[in-house]
Parts: structure tokens; C-alpha cells; sequence
């Protein structure tokens, strides 16, 4: 190099912590889709406003500073918005007043207010623009949750609410985003459109979403960016300069540079997020992500922040449900572990014999018994000469409660010698002087982590500087990850504190038979005293939680579940026969014949005997519970559960005009009384008297369930008042060659419903709530057939149909006018399926369609 050149120096690298301690709760501007106003208390009196508020409420926005409130708003909308402030107060959150007046003009807004500090911000967005559900959200939540009740599994249920967020907020991509012990994420569900990338089970780390961001996502349940390219307003305070105001639980807050730019780097045009709870842990978020600018209404906005808040709930119990279910399979392995155990012979004394039992316990490659004698180990173990500084590690640890980790040599270097026997640890200490220990240890499984891009932040140079930015790919990149074990469940931990309790007792035993030492005999009983005390607390309080959460005599939350959903099944079996009749009256023979159908495949084994007769609503429905329960009962433990067994109903008409039913059983296991009164039994002995003034008498005989009802005048009708309907034939399934499906539905909670039937035929449902976005999809994206709703907020969908016969895809139509919808006469060969969707009756027209193609075709 020349001696007169000057040599270029490195650029300086960036803070590595600025992006952790960037201010986003606090940016000085909103974003430009509303305005806001930043409102002291209790005189309303504006102290900071948005520079755009005069293009929404028609006055310069320098104007409206230290003006109060009500020269601004309307007076019955201000008083609405006091009320609306209130009860954000206790809540905690914001809250919404929808479709308000604010000039006198036809504009309509929603507004949105809530507390920061002893101010009240307000804030105002135009309902003109924004997608807005035609559905109220509370029964849109409804329906929505509803349908996540049917999810076998966990993975199941996540997925389900991603197809529902997607289908209610209409973004491209929706993903359900846990995170993980370790603060890195992982899309555990995702629903997306046709042609985008999947990002399902990739991993992003800590560092996508920093510390003061994921403190805002636990405050605030619902955050939308309709555009990332939006043009940050600033908000001006009485002195002319940025007002310097707590945004944190503002809609219209503006956002990072860096997450905007993180976004345009993930091609995501408008995002929202919804935050999942468990308990005041952020457990994760549901993220949504679209191709183009897109804003939502306040009531959808409503409507997922609703969802999100009651998708936590459920989130929190079926895991705790199932750690509960683990944690009785483990405690039932310490029990027989215990019961081999004595004072004598001790897994201090032989920790091999137990070698099973324990692994049963708490599953483990090996485990050991460090005491006064030294070390004692089974299985893959660290060398003994690793074990003093291993102990010592362990004596920095709490005495009170077991110690666990996946990686050791992270908190221990010296062990990283031994990963390969011994990675994870868990120690349960069970005396203080001296220390003793039984330990579990876990091999190193090396593992294979798919991120979303390369996790490491990288460094940007630019203009000769460095800074942190954000990753600007999102493929998947594969990482080995080593000197880790198995994570350690918080079941295992668990059961781990009641081994300790246990191995307590054992030495309080030993102590006593052989006689040692008083003083550490009296030491160590002062110390379970103490752990079983606090035990105890955490015992009942435990049962606490669960008595509040479980509901009647559920002994599982599936089996509450299942319950549940049989009951409401039957409900809905009768509602349906009341609808064929009008309501009036429907016959009694065809309850019984549609249970009877559920519960067994032999017609022979059912016997029903009685003269025509039908019941009204109210002993319908009634009765319909009843024999619900009757028929589970004796499919499950009585007459139905053998293949010798038989049941026979009879009924008929009194000289008064009541019905008298009768409920037999015989050929069954012999019948015990059974030991405690169910929910179930409060059912069949109830629900006579107590609705229809009738009477019930239910008898355990040995020989079978016999069962006597007498149902009052009142409610029986002779069957010439409805007409019997011809038996069915069977229908021979027809499997669909179809896999992807057009739902044209402008009806969301029917459009849920109907993809939620096909979907369980194996069909990949994508839905289009109106023209416009029927046509787009056929553009973006191909179908094998399609189902379209007639009559679309007051359009009909006969162009879409002409578009489908000039692409030659099968399709039926679907209408809520059943034979009344006079349709064109070149879709008189098209099949109409009427509303409300049947499961049976799409297959059969989509199965039609599909053949007469195929041999249009041949």
C-alpha cells in the first residue's frame, strides 16, 4: 500500500442491545388510517393530538390542543365514550364504541378509548374502508369456539384455529406461533393461500421479537398494521414538538422501523396479531400476514381479540389437562415404586434393583444416590472422578426443591466432557447435612432445528456504518443442535417433589427402626413436616382450581367433553325432528329408532312396542335427553354391551290419556346400584318431573335396568297429527375425487361449517365470502369443484357459475330459498343443495356432479 494513502478503518459495530432498548411503546406518531387525541383528567382537556385529527373531524388539529373534549365530539358520543372509559378502567384494556357520529356528517367511526397513567386516549378510525363483518362478533366467537370442541388432539385444535382466523379475518397466511422455554418461537399451525410458502414447523429465535415488544403483546391482545407502508403522523404536543406519550395499548400506535422493515423482508403487506395467554404468560401469538394492504373493522378486530382471550382459556386447560394425565400415569409408577421399597432395602441401598421402576417413574438413561458412602449409579451415569464437581454444582442449588436441566455443560463447563452419557439432570435433594442426592440423568439426543432464515442477527453496513437489521430470508435453515437431552416435563418435575417426600419418609423410617441419631432424626422429620406442609398448600389449591374450572361430576376434561357433545348431539337430533314438523308435534318411535340406530348395528336386539303417538316440544326435547342417557348407559354398561343382551321399550296410551313407557333390559352383565348419582342420573330421574309433571322410577335390578316414565296428557297427540315418514334407504357412499374446493358463502358461520364437513372428507376448502374474491381466487389459484351460495349480499353468483362451465369445473349451488329459487334455465341440470348444510347432502350432489362429468367425459 502507497505510504500517502490513508488506510480505511472498519466501521464501528453496532450496539447489539439498541434494538432491546428502542422505545416502541413510546414513538411519538400513530398510524394513518385514524387519528388520536391524548386527553388529561378529569377536565378532558387535550394535551396532544395527532397531526392528521382536522381530515377526520374537520378542524385544524394546533386548533383542538387545550380544547376540551367536548368541542369536538358530539355530546351524546362523548357521554357514551365516559361510560366506555369506565369500564376499560376495569378492564384493564381497550375498548371500543362502535359506528359513532362525529360531525354531523353521514361518516360513521369507531372509537376506541383507554387509560395511560391519569390521561385518556382516544382514539377515532373511519368504519368507511374497512372489511367488516356482517355477523355480530359475539356469535361468530360462539360458533368459533364451538367448533374447536371437536378437536381430538392438541395439534388438531391449533389448526383448527388457524383455518377459522384466516376464514373470519380473510389474510392470506395465518399462523398459531408458540413460544418455546428457551424465548425462541415455533409455528406449531398455519392456514394459508394456495401458492405461498409454508412456514409450519419452522423456528425463529428470541431475538425476531425483543423483550420490550413481547411485554406489549401480554398488555395489549390485538395489534393490526393495515399497511407497512404507511407514512407515520406525528403526534404534536402544546408546545409544537412530538408529544412524548405512552402508547403502549393504542391501536393506532406506529410501529419499529425495523419490524416494518422485517416485514416487507417476509413480503407481508398488512399483519395482524392476536396474543395467547396462559395465565400472565405470553404462551404465544396468532400471526396473520397478507399480500396487500388490507384493514379490518373494529368489529372483527372484536371478534378475534375475543377469540384469542377465550382460544387462551382453552389452550391453558388442555395442556394442564394433559400434564394432569401424565402426572397420574407417573404417580401410579412412584406408588409401585414406594410399595417395593422398605426401610431396610432402600433404593439408597441397591439403587439397581429398582432400576425399572424408577425408569417407569421418571423416564431416565440412568440415574444414581450420591451420600456419605459415595456414589451409587445405574445405567449411563457420568464418571465417578466428574462427580465431586458435579455435587458441588448441585450444593449451589435450592435444598427445598428438585434442579433441572436439558444441558448441563451450559451451567457446568467441566461437563461437557460427558454430554454424551449425561447431559440432562435431574437432582432431587433429600437432606441438607450432609448433602445427599438422588439423581436422573439424560444422554445428549442431538437434535435438528428448522429455522425460518439463518438466527443469527445480522449486520448491515450501510453509508459506512454498521446496525442490526432484520433478516431478509425466511427459508428453512437447518441447524444441529448439540449437548442437549430431552426436555424434562413439568409432570417429571413434579412427581420428582413427591419422590422427595417420599425418600423423606423412607429415612424418617430407617432412623427410627435402627435408632441413629435423635438429633438428625429429629432434623429430618422437622424437614418433611415442612415439605409436607407445603405440599399440602399446593395440594388444595390445586384442587381448588380444578373444583372452579371442572363443570358437574366430569372425571376428565374429554369426558366432560365427550358428554357434552353426545347431549347436545341429542338435542339436536330432536330439534331437527320438531323442524320437519313445523314445531308442532313429531312422533315418539322415531326418537327412539334414531338412538337406537347410534348405539347399535343390530336392529333385532331392540325391541320397540307401542301404538303411534307423538309429543310436543317441550317432552320432545325432554325425553330426548332421557333416553340418551338410557341408551349410552346400556350400550356402555348394560344390555347393548354384550351380544346376548337385548332391551325392550313399551309404551301406551291410560285410561286419562297419559303415556306410560317402560324400559327393560335383560341378558346384560349382572347390574350393580350404581355407587354415586352422575350427572347423567340426575337426567333420567329428573328431567320427567321436573319439566313435565310427569313421573320417573328408575330400579338396578340384577337381571337389568328397568325403568317406568308416565308422561302427562298434555303432551302426547295421536300420530294422525304428523305423518310418518318412509323408512330411508341406505345411500352407498361415494368417495369425491376432488381435492381442492371453491365454498362461495357470504354467510361466515355457515361457511365454517360447511368447510369444516368437507375438510373432514379430506377436501382442502378454500373460502370466498364474496364476487369479487371468487373471481380472484379462480385467477390466483385452481379448484377441482365448487359450492356456490345463490344469493351473495344481493348479488347472485350465476357469473361465477358461467366462468365455471367455461372452465368446465363441476359445482352445485347451494340457497337458503329451498324450492322456491327460480333459477336460469341453462342451470336447470345443475344440483341445488338447500341450507342449512347437511354432511350427506353435499357429498351426494358433489358426488353427482363429479360422475355425470365423468361420463360426459368418457
Amino acid at each position: 500500500m502507497d505510504a500517502s494513502e490513508t488506510p480505511t478503518a472498519a466501521p464501528p459495530m453496532p450496539d447489539l442491545s439498541a434494538c432491546e432498548r428502542e422505545r416502541i411503546h413510546m414513538p411519538g406518531a400513530i398510524q394513518p388510517h385514524g387519528c388520536l387525541l391524548f386527553c388529561a383528567l378529569p377536565s378532558w382537556v387535550v394535551r396532544a393530538v395527532s397531526a392528521n385529527a382536522g381530515a377526520f373531524l374537520g378542524r385544524d388539529a394546533a386548533s383542538m390542543l387545550d380544547a376540551t373534549l367536548d368541542t369536538i365530539l358530539p355530546g351524546k358520543t362523548l357521554h357514551d365514550l365516559r361510560n366506555v372509559l369506565q369500564a376499560s378502567m376495569v378492564s384493564g384494556g381497550a375498548e371500543r364504541l362502535l359506528d359513532q357520529p362525529i360531525d354531523g356528517g353521514p361518516e360513521r367511526y369507531d372509537i376506541t378509548v383507554h387509560m395511560s397513567a391519569s390521561n385518556a386516549v382516544v382514539e377515532i378510525v373511519p368504519r368507511r374502508g374497512a372489511d367488516t363483518l356482517a355477523t355480530d362478533p359475539i356469535t361468530l366467537v360462539k360458533s368459533m369456539v364451538g367448533r374447536l370442541k371437536r378437536a381430538p388432539t392438541l395439534e388438531r385444535f391449533l389448526q383448527l384455529a388457524a383455518n377459522q382466523v384466516r376464514a373470519v379475518t380473510g389474510f392470506d397466511r395465518v399462523m398459531v406461533y408458540k413460544f418455546l422455554p428457551d424465548g425462541s418461537g415455533e409455528v406449531k399451525a398455519e392456514a394459508l393461500r394456495s401458492g405461498l410458502p409454508p412456514f409450519l414447523g419452522l423456528r425463529y429465535p428470541t431475538s425476531d421479537i425483543p423483550a420490550q415488544a413481547r411485554a406489549l403483546y401480554r398488555r395489549q391482545w390485538l395489534r393490526l398494521i393495515p399497511d407497512v407502508a404507511y407514512e407515520p403522523v406525528p403526534l404534536l404536543a402544546a408546545s409544537g414538538t412530538t408529544a412524548d406519550a405512552d402508547l403502549s395499548l393504542a391501536t393506532l400506535r406506529s410501529v419499529s422501523p425495523v419490524h416494518i422493515e422485517y416485514l416487507r423482508n417476509m413480503d407481508s403487506h398488512a399483519t395482524l396479531t392476536i396474543s395467547l395467554m396462559a395465565g400472565d404468560a405470553l404462551w404465544g401469538l396468532i400471526a396473520c400476514h397478507h399480500s396487500s394492504p388490507r384493514r379490518i373493522s373494529s368489529s372483527t378486530c372484536a371478534a378475534a381479540e375475543l377469540f384469542g382471550q377465550i382460544f387462551s382459556l382453552q389452550i391453558e386447560a388442555k395442556e394442564q389437562a394433559r400434564e394432569l394425565l401424565l402426572v397420574e400415569e407417573l404417580r401410579r409408577a412412584h406408588d409401585r415404586l414406594m410399595g417395593a421399597m422398605s426401610a431396610q432395602v432402600s433404593i439408597f441401598d441397591e439403587p439397581g434393583r429398582f432400576e425399572d421402576a424408577v425408569k417407569a417413574m421418571i423416564p431416565c438413561d440412568g440415574f444414581g444416590v450420591w451420600s456419605e458412602h459415595g456414589f451409587k449409579g445405574v445405567g449411563s451415569v457420568p464418571p465417578i472422578e466428574a462427580m465431586p464437581d458435579l455435587i458441588r454444582h448441585l450444593g449451589e442449588r435450592d435444598t427445598h426443591a428438585p434442579y433441572a436441566t436439558g444441558a448441563l455443560a451450559r451451567e457446568l463447563p467441566s461437563a461437557a466432557a460427558y454430554t454424551a452419557e449425561a447431559s440432562g439432570v435431574l437432582c432431587i435433594p433429600f437432606s441438607r447435612t450432609p448433602r445427599e442426592y438422588l439423581i436422573f440423568f439424560r444422554r445428549e439426543v442431538a437434535q435438528t432445528v428448522t429455522w425460518g432464515g439463518d438466527p443469527n442477527k445480522p449486520v448491515v453496513i450501510e453509508n459506512g456504518g454498521a446496525r442490526i437489521g432484520p433478516r431478509k430470508s425466511f427459508d428453512a435453515w437447518k441447524e444441529v443442535v448439540h449437548g442437549q437431552s430431552l426436555p424434562w416435563r413439568p409432570a417429571e418435575v413434579q412427581i420428582a417433589e413427591t419422590l422427595r417426600i417420599s425418600l423423606l419418609e423412607v429415612i424418617l423410617t430407617r432412623a427410627d427402626i435402627v435408632n441413629n441419631e435423635r438429633r438428625a432424626a429429629q432434623e429430618s422429620q422437622a424437614i418433611l413436616v415442612a415439605e409436607l406442609n407445603h405440599r399440602v398448600k399446593n395440594i388444595l389449591a390445586l384442587i381448588r382450581s380444578l373444583v372452579r374450572q371442572s363443570r358437574q361430576n366430569a372425571v376428565s376434561m374429554e369426558g366432560f367433553a365427550g358428554d357434552l357433545e353426545h347431549r347436545i348431539r341429542a338435542l339436536a337430533l330432536a330439534h331437527d325432528q320438531l323442524t320437519q314438523t313445523g314445531w308442532a308435534k313429531a312422533p315418539f318411535r322415531r326418537l327412539l329408532e334414531a338412538e337406537a340406530r347410534a348405539w347399535t348395528h343390530s336392529p333385532d336386539r331392540v325391541a320397540l312396542v307401542g301404538p303411534g303417538v307423538t309429543l310436543d316440544s317441550r317432552a320432545y326435547q325432554a325425553l330426548a335427553l332421557v333416553f340418551h342417557e338410557l341408551m349410552t348407559n346400556a350400550a356402555k354398561y348394560g344390555a347393548l354391551s354384550q351380544p346376548s343382551g337385548r332391551l325392550t321399550v313399551t309404551w301406551s296410551r291410560e285410561a286419562s290419556g297419559d303415556l306410560r313407557i317402560e324400559w327393560r333390559e335383560l341378558g346384560g352383565p349382572p347390574v350393580k346400584p350404581p355407587q354415586r348419582r352422575g350427572f347423567g342420573s340426575v337426567i333420567v330421574e329428573q328431567t320427567v318431573p321436573f319439566e313435565l309433571r310427569g313421573e320417573s322410577q328408575v330400579q338396578y335390578l340384577t337381571q337389568g335396568v328397568h325403568g317406568t316414565f308416565r308422561i302427562p296428557a298434555l303432551h302426547i297427540g295421536d300420530l294422525q297429527e304428523v305423518e310418518e315418514d318412509a323408512p330411508s334407504q341406505p345411500v352407498e357412499p361415494i368417495t369425491l375425487d376432488a381435492k381442492r374446493l371453491l365454498l362461495v358463502e357470504d354467510s361466515m358461520m355457515i361457511a365454517l361449517d360447511a368447510q369444516a364437513m368437507l375438510a373432514e372428507e379430506g377436501l382442502d376448502v378454500e373460502v370466498a365470502g364474496t364476487i369479487a374474491d371468487a373471481e380472484r381466487l379462480l385467477t390466483v389459484d385452481s379448484f377441482d369443484v365448487a359450492v356456490l351460495d345463490v344469493n351473495l349480499s344481493g348479488e347472485t353468483s350465476f357469473g361465477v357459475a358461467d366462468r365455471l362451465f367455461s372452465l368446465r369445473m363441476p359445482f352445485v349451488f347451494a340457497t337458503g330459498y329451498g324450492e322456491s329459487i327460480v333459477m336460469p334455465e341453462r342451470f336447470r341440470g345443475v344440483p341445488v343443495v338447500s341450507k342449512p348444510y347437511d354432511g350427506a347432502a353435499l357429498r351426494l350432489a358433489l358426488g353427482g356432479v363429479q360422475a355425470a362429468q365423468a361420463l360426459e367425459a368418457a
